[in-house]
């Protein structure tokens, strides 16, 4: 089964430097007031898919940090007259607009074919400039990720960096089945919770999902032999593999950055005690990287692949530890008070999100790779399985109510703030972010 299957086309129609610009190196910058015009268009047709670009876009950027969406009850210029005659500055400015994002739809005739073509531009509302402007051409169904891509070109014009809207997650969704017994299920969706659906059917146990780095393949646990497997499912084709039949438990896999490594915990020989081993998909080679009789779980490796971090509990209580990639220099690298749980390497290679129990509650926490300062972000009864944004600007993770069987996939911002719940049908858990998708 494919994720996503797409053709696109894109010209530069033009693009200057900035001066309109969010620094978020600045631990004060603001947010950026941008005001996200209709994406006009003639037809009817043309109009209901400006309309929905336009609403997907503001929703993205409503839901990042960076940007403060202008409501669009008070812009004075109407998008028909923004696009054929430009901009008027001084009525964007005057509703405290400093970005303005404005665009056509047309539908037309490529190879026989019916297409939609998006062409937007950006501009600076206070140098009365235009800063970008692009022009994508897919197939109608696939509307959804003309908006995705132009978020991310705006993200990254406005702040330098890599957006991270044009991303899936895959997670375990669970819903019961006719009997009313809670099934999971391995599932996948757009980053803001649309295009959801679900890879495999319940009838086995699957857990811990994760992405390869070029969004080909996700390696999870299943049931589906009986017994606790790690698998390795390939998307184009739907096939599913068994990684390696390792006795006892096989659990937390993590691809390495040039995906032709898997970390994963074992209790292989070791009396039901887990290790972590590694494995070279090609010739199927397994290479044990812990030796102690504490448990070891959770390994993650750092982006440039050197360094893996990992779950410990060698110093008494569950702590963080990272190791080079061939299991030597051992280090410790938390000492707070409470329990810390699945660490993730952030992709810029700056942070470790981890979990933290203190107290009874629960937090999704980072802490730089030298152990040197450690920020709570969340509290709550259960939050878990964090999973950074592509760009290492959002944490995603799950969280789990009180008394209760919902659990639910949220994100916020690695500055604590923005703290939202991404839409599920169902309930779901142990959410991995995607890389991003050109």
């Amino acid at each position: 089964m494919r994720t996503f299957l797409i053709l696109f086309s894109f010209i530069l129609i033009f693009t200057a430097e900035a001066r309109v610009r969010i620094d978020l190196s600045s631990p004060t910058f603001n947010p950026l007031p941008i005001a996200v015009s209709d994406i006009h268009g003639q037809s009817t047709d043309e109009m209901r898919f400006g309309q929905q670009v336009a609403e997907v876009i503001r929703a993205n950027l409503t839901n990042s940090t960076p940007f403060d969406v202008v409501d669009p009850e008070a812009y004075l210029q109407d998008a028909p007259s923004l696009n054929f005659a430009g901009p008027r500055y001084q009525d964007w400015r005057v509703i405290g607009s400093d970005a303005i994002l404005t665009g056509v739809a047309q539908l037309i005739t490529v190879g026989g074919e019916e297409k939609l073509r998006v062409e937007y531009r950006l501009f600076d509302a206070h140098d009365e400039k235009q800063l970008l402007g692009k022009r994508y051409t897919v197939d109608p169904k696939f509307w959804r990720h003309i908006a995705h891509r132009v978020s991310d070109d705006v993200y990254q014009e406005l702040t330098g960096e890599e957006g991270y809207f044009t991303t899936r997650i895959v997670h375990i969704g669970e819903e019961p089945d006719e009997t009313g017994q809670l099934v999971k299920k391995l599932c996948v969706m757009d980053q803001d919770g649309a295009s959801y659906q679900c890879l495999t059917d319940g009838s086995h146990l699957v857990l811990t999902p994760r992405y390869n780095r070029d969004l080909q393949k996700v390696i999870y646990m299943s049931y589906a032999s009986g017994l606790p497997r790690l698998y390795l499912l390939d998307l184009p084709t739907g096939q599913q593999t068994i990684v390696g039949d390792f006795e006892g438990l096989n659990s937390s896999p993590r691809f390495s950055p040039d995906s032709k490594t898997v970390a994963m915990t074992l209790t292989k020989g070791h009396a039901g005690n887990p290790e972590i081993y590694s494995m070279n998909l090609r010739n199927r080679r397994l290479r044990r990287l812990t030796y102690h009789r504490a448990i070891d779980t959770s390994p993650d490796y750092s982006p440039d692949g050197d360094e893996i971090v990992f779950n410990s509990t060698r110093g008494g209580s569950p702590a963080l530890y990272i190791m080079d990639d061939d299991g030597g220099n051992v280090r410790r690298l938390t000492f707070g008070k409470g329990r810390y749980y699945a660490p993730v390497w952030s992709p810029r290679g700056d942070l470790i999100a981890f979990v933290k129990e203190l107290n009874g509650t629960f937090h999704i926490g980072v802490i730089d790779p030298d152990g040197q300062e450690e920020r709570l972000l969340t509290d709550s009864y259960l939050d878990e399985s964090p999973t950074w944004s592509p760009n290492g600007r959002v944490i995603s993770f799950a969280r789990q109510k009180p008394d209760t069987n919902e659990v639910t996939i949220w994100a916020i911002d690695l500055t604590g703030y923005n703290l939202r719940q991404i839409p599920t049908p169902t309930n779901a858990s142990d959410p991995a972010w995607s890389p991003l998708i050109k």
